[in-house]
């Protein structure tokens, strides 16, 4: 079975290290027909002494957020309304495209999203070689059904795309 070795410089927390040990395995499983318990990760950690580049020893970076609770953070925020909140999930160029597959920027999207009665059931993450995409899904208040796709440009959503949400 696969054994994946991966070092980083010491400072991150526990939350950070399951989740990089969690993601590592599931990348081998997305390449290999490995069962989890047959994957093997090691996480090895540096002291920032012990670390240069170009000569310059370094400390790690921040970790990235979860991007399914960065997703449902911006559902929560668009089913209240809440511009603010919002604002600071997305980023500048921000696009929500409906289900119709009009383009509407933060605060359109707001609007459109006003009265839906958005009730999401779970979020799933998927990665990509550009990041990460987040999947939703669930209820409307009528009662159909509807999936958003999130995709996320480092810590901030960049594009939301609705389906099964009617005009």
């Amino acid at each position: 079975m696969p054994v994946v070795e991966t070092t980083i410089i010491q400072g991150y927390d526990d939350a950070t290290k399951a989740r990089l040990l969690k993601g590592m395995t599931r990348v081998v499983r997305s390449v290999m027909a490995a069962p989890p318990d047959g994957v093997v990760t090691i996480l090895r950690e540096l002291a920032p002494s012990s670390y240069a580049r170009g000569g310059v020893s370094r400390v790690p970076g921040p970790p990235l957020p979860p991007s399914t609770e960065v997703a449902a953070a911006l559902a929560e925020a668009m089913a209240k309304g809440d511009a603010e909140a919002a604002g600071k999930l997305v980023t500048d160029g921000f696009v929500a495209i409906d289900a119709q597959g009009r383009s509407l920027g933060l605060a359109e999207a707001l609007k459109a999203s006003a009265g839906l009665g958005k009730s999401y059931e779970q979020f799933v993450e998927a990665l990509t070689d550009d990041g990460c995409l987040v999947f939703g899904h669930g209820t409307l208040k009528g009662g159909a059904r509807f999936i958003d796709r999130f995709r996320l440009a480092g810590p901030v959503i960049s594009e939301q795309v609705s389906w099964g949400v009617p005009a």
